[in-house]
């Protein structure tokens, strides 16, 4: 597969979802992945028009575009009240995804609140609450199944992924209720020689990474950085990948300009 048929960029800096379009369609990107949590691109302020528009421009130029969910939203929550609220806005921002032919929609999982211990074997959530939480997990993964309906691809980011909810996930990928997203930098550590457990997770699951997120980490650690200035082996990635069924390869580089610079880089890599 040539991944430059499936280069996508971060909308985040764009004026409108049409900007941002149009601006892929101009130089070279296959796609956008859009930052709904910004509020100037959050559907709820996109009118039925707009979503008309939207689609049928992604019709007309055979244009991907795929959905970032917010950082609040957290498949732990155990609070009944938050978690209708969580599932009221997945309901919509399904809806939406349809509403403009989006190909996939991504996740960060969420986490468990945690209190560190001043104790020699730290602990850093009540074991009473554990049994909870992986309640609130699973039932969470069953209500967003059920509310997307096959109607786009999910998929999980390695974002916070930990022991317990990769565990509690992969049922989910076995039976392709759920996919994921692999955002590489935030696997990625120069300073350990062997790979983690959670680049392991993603390694084993290769057939299953629907979405790629890539973007560079500079010498100081900082990583959204311009692919091709950093540390990152980005030959070594794409050739892991490169028997995987990935829809969407997205450059998480902001603003766009620089989004530019680093496709012209990965051109370089790739060929």
């Amino acid at each position: 597969m040539n991944i430059l048929d499936h280069i996508s960029y971060h909308a985040v800096y764009d004026s409108s979802i049409m900007d941002a379009l149009e601006y892929a369609q101009g130089n070279g990107f296959a796609g956008v992945q859009l930052a709904v949590e910004v509020p100037h691109l959050s559907f709820e302020r996109t009118s039925l028009p707009e979503r008309q528009e939207i689609r049928d421009f992604v019709s007309d130029h055979n244009i991907n575009i795929s959905l970032h969910a917010p950082d609040d939203i957290s498949f732990f929550e155990p609070s009944r009240y938050l978690r209708q609220g969580i599932l009221n806005y997945c309901k919509a921002l399904f809806n939406f995804a349809e509403e403009i032919g989006a190909k996939i929609v991504t996740f960060h999982p969420g986490s468990m609140a945690t209190f560190p211990t001043d104790t020699t074997i730290e602990e850093r959530t009540p074991q009473a609450d554990l049994f909870l939480y992986r309640n609130m997990f699973q039932e969470s993964l069953n209500e967003v199944v059920r509310i997307a309906k096959n109607r786009t691809t999910i998929c999980i980011e390695n974002y916070r992924l930990d022991d317990l909810s990769m565990g509690l996930l992969q049922p989910y990928l076995d039976n392709d209720k759920f996919f994921l997203c692999w955002d590489i930098a935030k696997t990625y550590d120069s300073k350990i020689t062997k790979i983690n457990d959670v680049e392991k997770y993603y390694i084993n699951n290769i057939k299953r990474i629907k979405q790629v997120h890539v973007h560079d980490i500079n010498s100081h650690g900082r990583s959204h950085r311009v692919i091709g200035t950093g540390i990152i082996d980005f030959r070594y990635f794409l050739s892991l990948l490169a028997n995987a069924d990935v829809l969407d390869y997205c450059i998480e580089v902001r603003p766009r300009e620089k989004a530019k610079e680093s496709l012209e880089n990965l051109i370089k890599i790739w060929r």
